[in-house]
């Protein structure tokens, strides 16, 4: 009697613990679940072996009163259900409880009709699995954020019948699919199984033990941010002590899952006035860097995934690292390196120059991102950041230009001199950001002309019907688009273009990012201390505009005065934040109307904005569409309607 006693005094405080949060202090009662649930489809599984934390509640309501929610019993040592439990206790203690239970399995949990008494002993004793027969009780499809990411629990379970993984956000399935190293659609053996689950195991204890339990997550949310550092071959391969280690200097990565403002996003740089000893952030977050002086001197290495010769993208950048000489003559070492393969090489050169001192680190290709992930979180002295936008990892900073400002006045400049109501618009990739610079290309256009159009074509969707010079319309001839000078890969600069009577495409209007600023006022962060005054715990985003001067517009020369006044009264409106791009009311495709949740669209809104106006012709292309280089640049920062899996904006509540 002395375990039961044990057991139904944890039982009596967890029933006690619900009862004061005023919920129900008893199991869950499948049978109540189900009276207005629509089940499409029943599966008899077999013999399962069911994870302990997997098994919810009954079946019918017979016995439900006998247990609180963490099934440990509430009836007295007295009863005879007592000395039933005691007996079941002292048989597990001396040969083992062989005789599967029956359950059912709905949304990926377990309810018993037949062998409740079983499941508490042995939950009583901390059983990871217990065996049963079960059937699954499939549930018609619909929005709900739960039903999604079982229906793609289902898709999983058919290649892997794994079931001890759990996820609070949609997609993860698919990503966990990738991330063990097996092809879309790619069955599971045998081995395949063990070793994960092994993995799954040794994980689950360490996260745990730091703490992990408290957070709102579940144990796979944390195990695929892991995994999305460390490689799943050296995970398995792991012994406990390190995963712990290797868990600790990543714990800002998986706490940052539960912030709502998981993002920080810097518009502006900081004014180099206050003191990192003195500033009211140092003194409000107690960072007075009293044993952090400032560096004297930095070595700075740039990455780069093309050529200065063959790619305009690069020699923008390299003019930036060519002002960071000029401005901090003495203060900083540079170097940079080109052809840098992000699917081949990245990592190992990443991890040679924070062997070699680097003290901070530019990748400019989006694709370095994940290489720069994994090379961070074991250089925590060395400063990594990506020319991306949106990456919520602490690890590595991201920094790119607020294209959709540039794009509002080129589609003013379209809307004034296009003889149709029809411009062009050439996308490069489904990423975040596109959206919101289409649409504000869309609402410059029509605040000039309210009857345009625009006809939108992507450069990442080759089609030789549908040229991205609109040859193929006569009605297009003004379009915003890559300069066809070079070649697709060389990451021309987008501008607005015309093409002429005879095939020639004459540039009109050029957007100029400014890498400079950013180069330049980011190093500078960093030798007068102010960097290490951002919240360490949240991913910052440097997203800078025309008021920074990191977003400029070059036009060429010919076109009507009063046309450029107008641009450049609409220019110095937007520098000075008087000039508001998107109204509080605009009508998407599907003739949806879209608000700002306040007054003005905030960062994150238009960072994630993910729907097109309704004057836009064309719309977003989907992931299989997609070539292999674009498929990974998505896989980083890629719109998630695009990849089917819509955006929680909101900080995940399931907890595991």
């Amino acid at each position: 009697m002395e375990e039961y006693k044990a057991a139904l005094k944890a039982g009596q405080k967890d029933y006690r613990a619900h009862v004061a949060r005023g919920q129900n202090p008893y199991l869950p009662v499948l049978d109540d679940i189900l009276v207005n649930v629509d089940i499409v489809a029943t599966e008899p599984l077999g013999l399962v072996n069911m994870p302990s934390e997997s098994i919810v509640g009954t079946k019918t309501s017979g016995r439900h009163t006998a247990f609180a929610p963490n099934f440990m019993p509430l009836l007295d040592v007295d009863t005879e259900f007592a000395t039933k439990w005691s007996n079941l206790c002292e048989a597990h203690l001396e040969e083992g409880i062989r005789n599967p239970v029956t359950a059912y399995e709905f949304l990926n949990q377990f309810y018993i009709e037949e062998g409740n008494k079983r499941v508490s002993v042995l939950k009583h004793f901390d059983s990871a699995s217990i065996p049963g027969t079960v059937v699954r009780l499939i549930p018609a499809r619909n929005n709900s954020l739960e039903n999604r990411i079982y229906y793609e629990f289902l898709d999983f379970y058919k290649l892997s019948r794994v079931n001890i993984v759990q996820f609070s956000r949609p997609g993860s399935y698919a990503k966990l699919q990738k991330l063990v190293c097996k092809a879309s659609g790619e069955e599971w053996t045998d081995d395949d199984r063990l070793n994960f689950n092994a993995l799954h195991t040794k994980f689950r204890k360490q996260f745990r033990a730091l703490g992990g339990a408290q957070l709102p997550l579940t144990v796979g949310d944390a195990l695929l941010v892991y995994l999305s550092v460390y490689r799943y071959s050296d995970a398995c391969d792991a012994t406990p002590a390190q995963i712990k280690e290797n868990l600790a200097r990543i714990w800002d990565e998986i706490t940052v899952l539960t912030k709502d403002q998981a993002v920080e996003v810097v518009l502006e740089p900081h004014p180099d006035t206050a003191s990192p000893l003195t500033s009211l952030t140092s003194l409000t977050k107690g960072k007075l860097n009293l044993f952090n002086p400032r560096p004297s001197e930095l070595r700075v290495v740039f990455l780069h995934e093309y050529n200065k010769a063959t790619s305009a993208w690069v020699r923008a950048h390299e003019k930036g690292r060519d002002a960071l000489a000029n401005t901090f003559t003495d203060r900083v070492i540079l170097s940079s390196r080109e052809n840098v393969d992000p699917q081949v090489d990245a990592e190992q050169v990443l991890e040679e120059v924070a062997h070699d001192g680097a003290d901070v680190v530019f990748t400019t290709s989006v694709r370095m991102h994940t290489a720069c992930l994994k090379v961070a979180a074991q250089h925590p002295k060395t400063k990594f950041l990506n020319c991306s936008l949106n990456a919520p990892h602490p690890l590595v900073r991201t920094y790119y230009p607020r294209t959709y400002e540039a794009t509002y006045i080129l589609g003013m400049l379209a809307g004034i001199l296009s003889p149709t109501d029809t411009v062009g618009y050439v996308a490069a990739n489904p990423v975040y950001g596109t959206p919101a610079a289409i649409n504000a290309y869309a609402q410059g256009l029509r605040s000039v002309r309210p009857s345009g159009r625009v006809a939108l074509r992507w450069a990442c969707l080759p089609d030789p019907a549908h040229p991205l010079d609109f040859s193929d319309r006569p009605d297009v001839t003004l379009f915003y688009a890559r300069d066809s000078r070079e070649a697709p890969d060389s990451h021309r600069d987008y501008g607005l273009c015309q093409r002429l009577p005879d095939g020639v495409i004459r540039p009109l209007g050029l957007p100029d990012w400014r890498w400079d600023v950013f180069y330049v006022e980011i190093i500078r962060s960093i030798l007068n201390g102010s960097w290490d005054n951002a919240d360490t715990g949240k991913a910052i985003n440097y997203w800078w505009g025309m008021k920074s001067g990191a977003v400029s517009i070059r036009y060429s020369d010919g076109l009507p005065g009063g046309s450029l006044q107008l641009l450049g009264l609409m220019e110095t409106q937007l520098h000075s934040g008087l000039l508001t791009i998107f109204p509080t009311k605009v009508y998407a495709q599907d003739h949806q109307m879209h608000s700002p949740q306040k007054v003005v669209y905030t960062p994150k809104e238009l960072m994630l904005m993910d729907w097109l106006d309704a004057c836009v012709e064309g719309e977003l292309p989907g992931y299989d569409q997609l070539d292999v280089k674009t498929r990974a640049l998505a896989d980083i920062c890629g719109l998630d309607v695009i990849k089917g899996q819509p955006e929680a904006l909101a900080a995940p509540k399931a907890k595991q």
